[in-house]
């Protein structure tokens, strides 16, 4: 089994992503977390905080200095369950929550109520899930107990210059978007943002996840419907997911449209469907979004892209 290390670095071989998206199947609802910031109305640029090449930041959490994943793609908040039983085992609660990931395995989740601070922002009373983050928290290499998801991104903008490795969070009401920023094509679902893409010249529509490292991930019976079975070469890849590392096929696309960019030779991850209402067709990941600053504002609905649209030629990883 390779170490946690070569899953989190070598992204080539990671499939959908370090932590993929799952469905929270719940029956309460999460309120919002109270934002303050230090000073003004961001948290300041941050430097992504380690070599993973996903969005991570250092945070506090409790008065306990933790890496943070900004998981787009995540329904809400979570954070390990091994971590979180350090804090006592007074300090989760029952709730009635079912967790399934990409891999298909579903967890019973509790909750955990928790005060975070990245860098001048604080979200006090931060309501998490309580779940098996498995490879992505333990093993080698620096874990990731934290995932920051949708519930806290809704209450605020993401500024992330990806090609500077650096993320911000800012105030939706007095946050100006940079000079040449334009409105990609997305809506709202939910707390998620649902991007129109094509593939191979066929519309699709997917979820912005800034958990995914490849260009495109898609569920099999959304491949099939894409015509992407059609006896071109596919190999096999293990993906980090919610509670452990699963297996999937990846083929080669001529190319994937978004937002003026075109991503030509494109590596797609597919990964196995499942027969849950909601459950995303695809993920759009870093492949696309790493060589530009975007702008998520999943409370508007919006999200916007700054830097040059260039064709961009994604070939097998060295």
């Amino acid at each position: 089994m390779a170490t946690r290390r070569s899953f989190l670095v070598q992204l080539g071989l990671l499939g959908a992503g370090a932590a993929a998206v799952w469905l929270l199947r719940d029956k309460v609802v999460f309120a919002p977390p109270s934002v303050r910031f230090a000073q003004g109305s961001d948290s300041g640029w941050l430097p992504f905080s380690s070599r993973t090449g996903l969005v991570t930041v250092t945070a506090t959490l409790n008065g306990r200095e933790v890496h943070a994943l900004v998981d787009s793609g995540a329904q809400f908040s979570v954070l390990d369950r091994a971590f979180a039983q350090s804090f006592g085992p007074d300090a989760t609660y029952p709730l009635p929550m079912m967790a399934y990931g990409v891999g298909g395995a579903p967890q019973v989740g509790r909750g955990i109520t928790v005060d975070v601070t990245v860098g001048g922002l604080t979200l006090d009373r931060l309501r998490a899930a309580v779940l098996d983050l498995g490879p992505l928290a333990g093993g080698a290499g620096v874990p990731i107990p934290l995932i920051l998801g949708q519930d806290m991104l809704h209450a605020l903008v993401a500024d992330i210059d990806f090609p500077g490795r650096r993320i911000r969070f800012a105030d939706r009401e007095t946050y100006a978007l940079p000079a040449g920023a334009v409105a990609a094509p997305v809506r709202s679902q939910g707390k998620a943002l649902l991007a129109q893409v094509t593939v191979e010249g066929k519309p699709l529509e997917v979820v912005v996840d800034t958990g995914a490292s490849a260009a495109l991930s898609l569920t099999t019976d959304t491949a099939e419907t894409l015509g992407l079975f059609d006896g071109r070469p596919a190999r096999s890849a293990q993906s980090v997911v919610l509670g452990g590392v699963t297996w999937g096929r990846i083929v080669e696309v001529e190319r994937v449209d978004f937002a003026g960019q075109t991503v030509r030779d494109a590596e797609v991850h597919i990964f196995k469907s499942q027969p849950i209402p909601g459950f995303p067709k695809g993920l759009l990941g870093q492949g696309v979004l790493r060589r530009h600053r975007v702008v998520l504002d999943h409370g508007g609905g919006q999200m916007h892209i700054v830097g040059g649209y260039v064709p961009l030629t994604l070939g097998p990883r060295p």
